[in-house]
């Protein structure tokens, strides 16, 4: 992984990261105030006033902060000055209104995080995910996804494209990513368009900052028949958020969950291929096809 720089320890000093990542990081902040003081949620909610669940769905950041609410906080958690004007200005910038998406909230919240990650940990069985997606390869999936406007396939696809480069860029986050041998296999676009998007995952693989492992069939029963999902790390030595995708809706499930999935991972990680197995297995393919 990259070495942290100051912004990096302070997403108050961030370059703008977006709203949809600003209230997640304001509200891991607001938690981490109420646990430095040993406040529990119940406790605090009782002390300021508000409904069951409010406070919960702020330090998730699923819901944007009031000032009101947030000076409530800042009191109540005996947050400092310093700290205090990180958060009124995180909080006027997670309540602005982004422009409308091609995809709908949910699935354009997901974006944003991925963007600002600084460790993505992706499990797929049987297709590679978008954030490794070359853009014939991406096309021909979104062309098959009923919720999503012919119009709005190609762009969505030069999105996806797109979004490998951060991977090549400097400060790049750092990628794990465990894909079922269905992968390798599923002809989508085509055995031109496979054995494209099969050269870039390997090119990839090569990257410091990327480990690329396949699931074998020969594995047998693994960890998480019939779930992929993301781990989305923001923050350095905090907990990051589980992404789980739906059809037409998401979950993003916050610290509580995240120990199983990254158990889970590691698991699959365990079982899977070695990386250099893996490049060896994506060359096999690559030439048969």
């Amino acid at each position: 992984m990259t070495t942290a720089d100051e912004g990096d320890n302070n997403p108050g000093a961030e370059a703008d990261l977006g709203p949809f990542v600003q209230r997640i990081l304001l509200g891991a902040r607001l938690r981490a105030a109420r646990e430095s003081i040993e406040l529990s949620s119940t406790e605090a909610t009782k002390a300021l006033g508000w409904y069951a669940g409010k406070l919960s769905k702020i330090e998730q950041g699923d819901v944007p902060t009031s000032d009101k609410d947030l000076a409530a906080a800042i009191r109540a958690f005996k947050i400092g000055p310093k700290e205090a004007g990180e958060l009124q200005r995180l909080a006027s910038l997670a309540r602005r209104k982004l422009p409308p998406s091609r995809v709908a909230e949910w699935a354009a919240k997901y974006v944003h995080l991925v963007a600002a990650a600084r460790e993505l940990k992706l499990w797929n069985a049987d297709a590679f995910p978008g954030t490794v997606q070359t853009a014939d390869y991406a096309r021909a999936q979104l062309e098959r996804v009923v919720t999503v406007r012919p119009a709005d396939v190609e762009p969505m696809a030069q999105d996806r494209a797109k979004r490998v480069e951060r991977l090549r860029a400097p400060g790049a986050p750092r990628l794990w990513l465990v894909v079922g041998e269905e992968a390798l296999h599923r002809s989508i676009g085509g055995p031109e368009t496979l054995r494209g998007q099969l050269e870039q995952v390997r090119d990839l693989a090569e990257l410091e900052n990327v480990s690329v492992q396949v699931m074998p069939f020969s594995a047998g029963a693994h960890a998480s028949h019939g779930v992929s999902f993301s781990i989305v790390n923001l923050m350095e030595g905090r907990p990051g958020l589980v992404y789980v995708a739906g059809l037409t809706t998401s979950d993003y499930l916050g610290r509580e969950h995240q120990r199983v999935y990254d158990l889970v991972f590691d698991k699959l990680r365990a079982d899977a291929l070695s990386p250099q197995g893996t490049i060896e297995l994506i060359n096999r393919r690559i030439a048969e096809l």
